[in-house]
């Protein structure tokens, strides 16, 4: 098992250290392994961190992060709730999608129409 420490984690995902280290403050993190007060992460730490920045750029408020994981704590009997909840992110994600391959459709025709007056 490779550990790693906070800087390399953070340049990793792309986040900063003081990113990871709200997570951890809010309880969407830990607790984190510490060796002589240094942060040690584990494998299961970055799936976790990986999970939140996945969910958190499909548009899921970090609340609603923090509560999937409270729940996700809870066990087996959680199940349907989480998957209720991850499926109604999928459909909030899609639309985004769909309203943004509108948009960007609707600029490529600007920008042709603008072309022509040229």
């Amino acid at each position: 098992m490779r550990i790693l420490k906070i800087d390399a984690v953070a340049k990793q995902f792309n986040v900063s250290t003081a990113t990871i280290r709200y997570y951890e403050r809010e309880g969407l993190l830990g607790p984190i392994n510490r060796v002589n007060g240094i942060r040690q992460f584990a494998s299961s730490d970055l799936e976790r961190i990986d999970f939140i920045l996945c969910v958190k750029e499909c548009g899921m408020t970090l609340a609603q992060i923090k509560h999937f994981l409270a729940i996700y704590q809870k066990g087996d009997d959680t199940i349907e709730e989480r998957l209720t909840i991850l499926q109604d992110q999928l459909v909030q994600s899609e639309e985004k999608v769909n309203q943004l391959k509108r948009s960007i459709q609707h600029l490529k025709t600007k920008i042709e129409d603008v072309k022509q007056l040229m």
